[in-house]
């Protein structure tokens, strides 16, 4: 094979991989969900689900981050790290909240909103010049949020909303990341987003604690698991293409989760939910779209945006 061959092979596979790999996360989280949403059914509030959740993640991670030694972890960013690690544990316990409370396909389509806030974050906080197609699409994502919470229609749902406050959570953690991968590698960043999630949630815990049963251990064991490995597969998926390139696909979240909830727990998708979600996601991959346009230098032919 010759050199451009080569090239051109590798050109190919890197996005073909992240993709491959973003959806394969997308799929692994989906049956993480499934599993949180067992472990409510069988009794476990949301805040213990989460500490659980929080600390056999760790656990499983351990390994991986003590084969570069302790030396790896030193820091001066402790300010940044707890401020992401507060955001981080207020989108897990909304999150939590949220799986519970209602059908898995529609606290995920709302949690598609996380770019929408990161957009609205990055301009009010960072002072980034958003412009008037942006602030569009983020308008038409939030119409997809209201054709799905229907307000005035019935009584909002609590889990609605705390799924709308966990994509503000998330899209804090984004932006917070944004920041700190200028300096920390990505191993010392999601190590100590980990230890803090599981410092942060074990009061919420502790205040709702119910006796562990061998089905609650097994159901731990199973949350770490697949939490850990769709994030190894995420941050694969990262290293072998540009965001802008395999974000796309991490909606496909939301086909695998539809498919969780049918199979396990006999949910079924309205039209509605499935007609805010499209608006979403629009919104949210125009947003990406822009976002790689605008970070591109420009060139004689083509003026700056």
């Amino acid at each position: 094979m010759s050199d451009k061959s080569a090239a051109n092979t590798t050109v190919l596979n890197g996005p073909v991989w992240g993709a491959a790999w973003m959806i394969i996360s997308a799929a692994l989280f989906a049956v993480m969900n499934g599993f949180v949403r067992e472990a409510a059914d069988q009794g476990m509030h949301p805040f213990q689900i989460a500490f659980l959740r929080s600390v056999f993640a760790l656990l499983f991670m351990l390994p991986f981050t003590m084969k570069g030694g302790f030396a790896q972890l030193k820091t001066h960013r402790w300010k940044l790290y707890l401020f992401r690690g507060g955001a981080a544990t207020t989108a897990m316990l909304f999150w939590m909240t949220a799986v519970v409370s209602i059908p898995l396909a529609e606290a995920t389509a709302i949690s598609f909103t996380a770019p929408l806030f990161a957009t609205i974050g990055s301009a009010l906080v960072l002072k980034e010049v958003v412009r008037a197609r942006r602030w569009t699409a983020v308008v038409f994502g939030f119409t997809g949020v209201m054709i799905i919470l229907r307000p005035g229609t019935e009584a909002l749902e609590p889990g609605a909303l705390a799924a709308v406050g966990a994509a503000c959570g998330m899209a804090t953690a984004a932006l917070c990341i944004k920041a700190l991968t200028g300096t920390e590698p990505a191993g010392r960043v999601v190590f100590y987003t980990s230890l803090i999630l599981t410092i942060a949630t074990l009061p919420f815990a502790l205040a709702v604690w119910v006796p562990m049963t061998p089905e609650f251990w097994i159901l731990g064991v199973l949350l770490g698991f697949f939490g850990v490995t769709a994030q190894m597969f995420l941050t694969s998926s990262f290293k072998a293409a540009d965001a802008s390139v395999v974000l796309p696909f991490d909606y496909t979240r939301l086909p695998f989760i539809a498919l969780v909830g049918w199979i396990a727990f006999g949910e079924t998708v309205e039209m509605i939910t499935w007609g805010g979600a499209t608006l979403i996601v629009g919104s949210a991959l125009y947003v990406v779209y822009r976002e790689r346009q605008l970070s591109r230098p420009p060139t004689k032919t083509e003026p700056p945006h």
